[in-house]
């Protein structure tokens, strides 16, 4: 399935005032924190003390590997996130 993530592409980062920092908006939505018994979500919170502003700079953070993992598991809809398939599915 084609994912577009509309935040990746405008180069756009999501930090929570705990620091944390999402690829978008819609995993850390309460209407979609499901997602945190998702595979890609479960490596993110393995990673979660790297992937925060108060403990990492953002360069750091953007290249950490959790974020080829979140792209890789597009490529494998057991893999893909609920939120990516709901809002950054390229309807064909």
């Amino acid at each position: 399935m084609p994912i577009k993530c509309q935040w990746r592409e405008k180069n756009r980062l999501l930090y929570n005032i705990d620091g944390q920092v999402y690829p978008c908006c819609y995993l850390v939505n309460n209407n979609y924190m499901k997602g945190d018994k998702q595979y890609v979500m479960k490596e993110y919170n393995k990673n979660k003390k790297e992937l925060n502003i108060f403990n990492n700079d953002f360069n750091t953070i953007n290249s950490h590997p959790w974020w080829k993992l979140l792209e890789e598991s597009w490529k494998d809809s057991d893999k893909t996130l609920h939120q990516c398939v709901r809002w950054c599915k390229i309807k064909e």
